[in-house]
Formats: structure tokens, C-alpha cells, sequence
């Protein structure tokens, strides 16, 4: 992160780049298997993507924060829209396609609230370079950069080549990514997944491999969440493993999520990368206690009454 922060130390605002979808949530007993038919006990739509939901945690923990993204010239992207602006997200350069319609995610949760999710990325898909460009300058000024991989990989090109402060990337869904993109991300926040899909890794027996595997990637800052044990900070300096708070969990659609929001809005703050790690494993696990993606992310009251 050299190259960046001298002219952004009164900053503290965050630009989230990425999808925004309405989620289509089964809740089933068991999530089915390849072949297998299963009923859902219920059916409901709510506001999802992972760049939506990401925004929307981070301003509900008090980020100033701004989204770039697509939706549909639609009903459902005038639903999508309306739940940033309610989050107080700013939605200047949410461009609105006539070319295609809102994305869609299909979200099956089970009865321990594990999830399984289809996503058709729709006008997530035709968000260009050129909206990027064209959000030169809240992007330019931001503290904190967010993004994911539900939107065209050069999209994201362009946006760490005009950011000026610390640029996250969050690589979910599992997809191929450049080298030389990867390169210029100061913070990687994977999953064991998608931190296996990027080393060459199938699987990890341990701690010990999902850092070696962290540092494999050769870069500044990885942060991999681990589900219900928490997340593993790897950085140059330390490496720590902190434990997640034990919760009633009901649906963990959006808890990856409410993690990278809370981490942006942590670091946007001033505070480590410790400290950020340590306030967003309890977001990601509050999240778990609702039901959907964006109503579930924690607000900055009950964050603070959860450490009291």
C-alpha cells in the first residue's frame, strides 16, 4: 500500500464496485443434492448481490458510502436502487441498462441456515469500463475501495488503476482472474474456497496450510473467512486467527458480506487491520441471526451492544 493514502488522510470515504441482484429465497430442510427434488417450505424476494449487500453493511456501521454497479431498466432494479438509497448509500453511478435485466440470485437455505446460491449476473454483466471512468472521481477520492467478481474483470482493471486508497477485492463467486490484477489489490478477503481455486489447492487440513496458502499468492494483506471458526489475518507482519462469537444462527446468505462491508468501513476509520478483523467477524455472525442479505447486516448500535 505504499503508493497510496498521502493526499486521502482526511478521507474516510468508501466506494463499493460491484453487483447488485434481488435474491430469490427457498428455505428448504435440506438443501438438495445433483438430481434430487426437494419442497420449499417458503419463497420470498429480497434485495441481494454481493457489491449491493456489501454496500449496504458498510453504511449501516456509519461508512460513507457510495456503490457502482448495473441493474435492469425494471421493476427489480428500481427495488434494488430504492434499498441502497434507504441504506443511505449514494447511487449516483448505479447505471440503469436497457440492454439487460436485473441480475437474479437463487438462494436455497436449510434448516442449520447453510445456504447454496445460483446467480444470473443479468445487467451486472454489462457494467463497462467506461462507468467505471465515468465514477473517476468518487473513486479517485475514496479511502476504501470494494469490489467482488460478479462484474466484468475490466471493470476492475480500470477502477485499481484510478484508486488511491486501499483497494479489496473480494473473489467470489470462484472464477479465472489475472496475475496482474491480483497484483494491485492491497487486501484479499477469500473464503476456503476461492483461497483454494487461487493457490492450486483442493482442500486444507489445517491452519497451518490455509496460511502457507495465503501467503502463496504474494499479496500485502490476506484476510480468508472461515465460516463459524472466524478469519485468518496474513499479512507480512502477523498472521492471527480470530474466533468468531458463538450465535443463533438462522441464515448465513450475506455473512461473507457483512464482513467486507464492516472491514471497509473499519479501515476507512483509521482502525488495524486487527482491529477491523476482530469488529467484522461480529458482523458477519449478527448477520446469521435474520433472515435475506441486506436486512440482515448490523447496524453500528448492535455491534456496540453485542460488545458490551
Amino acid at each position: 500500500m505504499g503508493k497510496k493514502f498521502f493526499s486521502l488522510a482526511e478521507s474516510k470515504k468508501i466506494v463499493v464496485i460491484g453487483s447488485a441482484n434481488l435474491d430469490l429465497v427457498a428455505s428448504v430442510d435440506h438443501l438438495p443434492v445433483p438430481g434430487e427434488t426437494v419442497l420449499g417450505n417458503s419463497l420470498t424476494k429480497t434485495p441481494g448481490g454481493k457489491g449491493a449487500n456489501q454496500a449496504v453493511a458498510a453504511s449501516k456501521l456509519g461508512g460513507e458510502v457510495s456503490f457502482v454497479g448495473c441493474v435492469g431498466s425494471d421493476q427489480e432494479g428500481e427495488i434494488l436502487q430504492s434499498s441502497l438509497e434507504s441504506a443511505n448509500v449514494n447511487c449516483d453511478f448505479l447505471v440503469s441498462s436497457t440492454e439487460a435485466a436485473t441480475g437474479t440470485a437463487m438462494i436455497g437455505v436449510d434448516g442449520e441456515g447453510n445456504n447454496s446460491i445460483i446467480v444470473n449476473p443479468g445487467a451486472n454483466s454489462v457494467l463497462t469500463k467506461e462507468d467505471i471512468i465515468a465514477a473517476e472521481e468518487i473513486v479517485g477520492s475514496a479511502q476504501v475501495v470494494l469490489m467482488q467478481l460478479e462484474i466484468p474483470s475490466n471493470c476492475l482493471e480500470v477502477a485499481v488503476e484510478i484508486a488511491n486508497g486501499i483497494t479489496i477485492l473480494n473473489p467470489a463467486p470462484v472464477v479465472d482472474i489475472s496475475k496482474e490484477l491480483l497484483k494491485k489489490i492491497d487486501v484479499l478477503i477469500p473464503n476456503r474456497i476461492e483461497l483454494g481455486h487461487l493457490s492450486n489447492k483442493e482442500s486444507f487440513n489445517s491452519l497451518d496450510e490455509v496460511e502457507t496458502a495465503a501467503k502463496s499468492l504474494d499479496i500485502e494483506t490476506v484476510i480468508v473467512t472461515l465460516g463459524s471458526e472466524g478469519a485468518l489475518l496474513v499479512s507480512d507482519n502477523q498472521t492471527e486467527l480470530v474466533s468468531s462469537p458463538v450465535v443463533e444462527s438462522v441464515d448465513t446468505t450475506g455473512a461473507g458480506d457483512a464482513f467486507c462491508g464492516s472491514l471497509a468501513e473499519s479501515l476507512s476509520k483509521g482502525l488495524s487491520f486487527l482491529e477491523s478483523v476482530e469488529q467484522s467477524v461480529i458482523a458477519g455472525a449478527l448477520s446469521t441471526t435474520n433472515h435475506g442479505a441486506q436486512i440482515s447486516m448490523p447496524t453500528r448500535s448492535e455491534i456496540d451492544s453485542f460488545l458490551v
